[in-house]
């Protein structure tokens, strides 16, 4: 009869295991160090409800709370907000300052956000949507599986500190 440890261990090492990756934090350090996970599959991670808590900057007062859906759309791969994409940040991709300290409540810094979590660079999305006098813009970043932080804002001067947790 086979153990329960040995049977374990046959698993995981069994091909069709091997193949898949399995995502446990939400750290591009391993996707740009090499490792195998891909947007799709950090997509899929993330994938859930979430509650998000927004208070109010500026001229726009008061703590929005609601419930929100991140989905993984099955033909891109990529992470959606409410059926809307949002943008992985690239260096070269940023449309607005998208570092630890911006994003973060007390603005942290990277080697800040390592200590606390083991990783300078957390998963990190941006969405533009409309223009002109309708646009809105934000960005989410992943300090844990089940922690985000950020900021949304619109064209008419509204802004607010975003806490997603699920």
């Amino acid at each position: 009869m086979i153990k329960p440890f040995a049977f374990c261990i046959a698993f995981l090492a069994s091909p069709a295991f091997a193949e898949q990756s399995l995502v446990l934090s939400p750290c591009w350090d391993g996707i740009d160090k090499g490792a195998s996970q891909t947007e799709a599959e950090m997509a899929k991670y993330l994938s859930g409800t979430w509650t998000m808590s927004a208070a109010g900057t500026g001229f726009t007062k008061g703590t929005n709370i609601m419930t929100g859906t991140l989905s993984a759309d099955p033909a891109s791969g990529a992470l959606l907000m409410e059926g809307r994409a949002l943008t992985p940040l690239d260096a070269a991709n940023a449309p607005f300052d998208m570092s630890a300290a911006a994003l973060s409540p007390n603005g942290l810094n990277e080697t800040e956000l390592e200590v606390l979590n083991g990783c300078a660079n957390p998963a990190r999305y941006f969405w533009e949507f409309g223009s002109g006098s309708r646009k809105s813009w934000g960005a989410l970043m992943f300090v844990e599986g089940d922690l985000a932080v950020g900021f949304m804002a619109n064209s008419a001067g509204g802004s607010r500190k975003i806490l997603l947790t699920r």
